[in-house]
């Protein structure tokens, strides 16, 4: 019988795994319980995570803050590989096979939230971090930004001067995103030609400042291509949300997007919020 273990994906510099016998374990952060979680969001006796021998089970205690799969609260959940585990505005996910121990299975860990052509995070690395944030604005009423990226023209580009042109291209666009933005926002790639960056902590005025230079610096930039310069410039679909007024992270980054393709629709090179 593989022990299920719980693996905690953010924040990442606390990443651990806690494996699970048969019976109950309290997470929390009180001294008496099993799991503790060093969060001021989660309570003394936050949740109970229950194994049976096949399935694993988590109990909401009557937090303070609630507990979460998935971005929804619950009270009793069957927990799943799939599903994502919040308490507090930790992030937690279920391993039923039996991980690697010690530094090693946290340098495979690393290198799976990565994406393999930009070097930049993947998506469901994102949606993993994101819920974290997205409680702790939520509790402290902040800001949460959502900038959705996109080169305009990859296609044409990519079947006129060819497909590694495009992956160029791509590397310098995650570069100049990685180097512009703040060292706290979430950079990933979300899908062919699009990246999107969650900030948290600053007015929609600023985000719309760092979402005007991101642009700029692609607008400037020399991307070269078999000694020619290649002109390539990106459009950006920025949203704002505040505290209670803040979505689902799914329903935000849809509306960015749309934002996006509006901003596209319109000639491109341009920053369009909501």
């Amino acid at each position: 019988m593989s022990q299920p273990h719980l693996v905690v994906l953010y924040p990442q510099k606390m990443f651990k795994q806690f494996p699970l016998e048969v019976g109950t374990a309290i997470l929390g952060r009180g001294q008496e319980a099993d799991i503790k979680l060093e969060d001021e969001l989660v309570s003394r006796k936050h949740c109970a995570v229950s194994f049976d021998g096949s399935q694993v089970y988590v109990q909401d205690l009557d937090s303070t803050n609630g507990t979460y799969v998935d971005g929804n609260p619950i009270q009793s959940f069957a927990l799943g590989e799939d599903n994502r585990l919040q308490v507090g505005s930790m992030v937690l996910k279920l391993e039923m096979n039996n991980p690697l121990n010690g530094i090693f299975d946290l340098k495979i860990y690393e290198a799976s939230t990565l994406d393999d052509q930009t070097g930049v995070s993947n998506y469901r690395t994102f949606m993993n971090r994101s819920l974290g944030e997205i409680i702790l604005a939520k509790k402290n009423s902040l800001y949460i930004n959502i900038l959705m990226v996109e080169t305009d023209h990859l296609e044409q580009l990519g079947e006129s001067l060819g497909a590694q042109s495009s992956e160029l291209i791509l590397k310098e666009i995650a570069r100049i995103l990685k180097e512009e933005k703040r060292d706290t926002d979430l950079l990933a790639r979300y899908s062919e030609g699009k990246f999107v960056i969650l900030m948290t902590g600053i007015s929609p005025d600023d985000a719309r400042k760092i979402a005007d230079k991101i642009r700029a610096a692609v607008e400037k930039n020399r991307f070269s291509w078999k000694d020619s310069v290649v002109p390539v410039s990106v459009s950006v679909g920025l949203l704002s949300k505040q505290g209670e007024n803040i979505a689902t992270i799914q329903e935000m980054v849809t509306e960015s997007k749309r934002l996006l393709e509006t901003a596209k629709e319109s000639g491109g090179n341009k920053v369009l919020c909501g």
